[in-house]
């Protein structure tokens, strides 16, 4: 399977956008268990019949939206079969603004022996905060664990299957060698500067996320001037 070709779907402005529309619409829970999600995010898009190289470009198949079942993790690894067509340790670095959907985006993308590097995450499963608290004092012991998680990609340690690090990465050249220590290829989450407005007043996140979502965009347009990979 050429999963290259795959990725490159799920990183696709039409799948996240059609993904992210089917969450809301069928109401925030996962379609098998009926658990209803915390966050929209936390929910993943499921093809029924599996996608391939052969029928990944098909819509009928692809965006068609009887074809997609909206799941909770829990219901998505039980019927992930995913990881069998997995060969080698391949490393991704996801990057985008804020709220542009990075980690949804690899929800869908990820499968059952795969990890990820998500600092949000990370200081959620810390301290059990809310996704956009981090406190002060536990900052160091965080990092500390983010740069051992991120010797282990890099070194290829463990028996994983591919490794997803979530960033920002405005700076083209600190991308670029991010992605050169890594051994990694870049995925970037196309969105415009609105549209993470837009999403931060839906998600209830603080206003202060507001001004992280404009410097983002500021520094993007300084270093990337839309030359985005």
């Amino acid at each position: 399977m050429n999963t290259d070709k795959l990725h490159a779907f799920y990183i696709s402005k039409a799948w996240r956008d059609l993904s992210y529309n089917l969450k809301v619409e069928r109401g925030g829970k996962c379609e098998r268990c009926g658990a209803r999600a915390k966050t929209i995010s936390s929910l993943i898009g499921h093809h029924k019949k599996e996608l391939t190289e052969d029928n990944v470009t098909d819509v009928r198949v692809s965006l068609n939206p009887a074809n997609i079942e909206i799941l909770c993790p829990t219901c998505h690894n039980a019927v992930d079969t995913h990881d069998r067509l997995h060969r080698r340790k391949r490393v991704y670095i996801v990057w985008g603004s804020p709220l542009s959907g990075k980690t949804s985006m690899v929800k869908d993308m990820a499968h059952y022996g795969d990890i990820v590097m998500d600092m949000d995450a990370l200081f959620q499963a810390v301290t059990l905060q809310p996704m956009h608290v981090k406190p002060d004092n536990v900052r160091f012991n965080v990092f500390r664990l983010r740069d051992c998680l991120l010797d282990q990609i890099k070194t290829r340690y463990g028996m994983w299957q591919d490794a997803y690090i979530i960033n920002g990465l405005p700076n083209k050249y600190e991308r670029e060698r991010a992605a050169q220590s890594y051994g990694a290829e870049l995925l970037y989450c196309d969105s415009t500067r609105d549209e993470c407005l837009k999403r931060r007043r839906e998600s209830g996140r603080p206003d202060e996320w507001d001004n992280f979502i404009i410097d983002w965009w500021t520094e993007f347009d300084k270093y990337s001037p839309r030359d985005v990979e």
